[in-house]
């Protein structure tokens, strides 16, 4: 693992093969698998190398329940419930989409280089489609997966029974600075403690908040990005061994 040269961040880079490299490591007896939708066109989905990355934490660390903040069109929902056990829980939270105002106005030019606009067209999207991944699912996926629909910033691990209950948590809700910092309080209180969480769109172009935020929190917390990706991701409790 390489340090990054920032005087601000304190954050580590790996290459994608080490997250590899560890699952092979684990099932040196037998081909290792994994099943992903063709990537959506839309704006917004994972590249298929951040796929392979999210489902290998799930191979590694065969977690019971996952928690993921931002549905939007549930195609990292299936992508979990396609490659975890038939008795793994899903809970996937985003706004109601029938409340959600839609933004006929926001050009292809405005959402493409502006975090705000990114996020009402993908609030947009998601009014219009609702999560049509897990929709279209077959029925044993979609009866392992439970959707909130709410502001996650409002919601209380405690009262909703959430505390130290998931061993994989991704972040990738909505992408302002005060939006990833509550998801990451959240998700630090709903961890497992053996746990991962992951964050998407680190050193995105678009919304620099969240990186501007991991910066930040890597001066307290050990935070490693995949390098050629945009996830980031922190290991808790024994998931510290499983990349050594």
């Amino acid at each position: 693992m390489t340090e990054q040269n920032s005087s601000t961040s304190k954050i580590i880079e790996i290459r994608p093969k080490v997250v590899f490299q560890a699952v092979e490591n684990r099932y040196q007896a037998q081909n290792t698998e994994f099943t992903v939708n063709i990537p959506s066109s839309a704006i917004g989905g994972l590249t298929l190398l951040e796929s392979a990355i999210l489902v290998s934490f799930v191979k590694l660390i065969s977690p019971a329940a996952i928690f993921e903040f931002g549905t939007y069109m549930g195609a990292t929902t299936l992508l979990f419930a396609r490659n975890s056990s038939d008795s793994t829980e899903i809970i996937t939270i985003d706004i109601d989409p029938n409340t959600t105002a839609t933004q006929e106005n926001i050009s292809e030019a405005d959402y493409l280089n502006d975090g705000n606009a990114n996020d009402e067209h993908l609030r947009d999207i998601f009014a219009k489609h609702g999560a049509i991944y897990i929709n279209r699912a077959e029925r044993h996926l979609r009866e392992k997966v439970t959707q909130l629909y709410q502001d996650s910033t409002t919601i209380d691990p405690q009262q909703q029974n959430f505390l130290k209950r998931f061993q994989l948590i991704f972040i990738d809700g909505g992408h302002d600075f005060e939006t990833v910092r509550s998801d990451t309080e959240n998700a630090l209180n709903m961890a497992a403690d053996d746990a991962i969480i992951v964050w998407h769109d680190f050193r995105s172009q678009i919304h620099d908040d969240v990186t501007r935020f991991l910066d930040g929190f890597s001066q307290t917390h050990e935070i490693v990005h995949v390098a050629h990706t945009m996830l980031a991701f922190m290991l808790i409790g024994s998931t510290r061994e499983i990349l050594n």
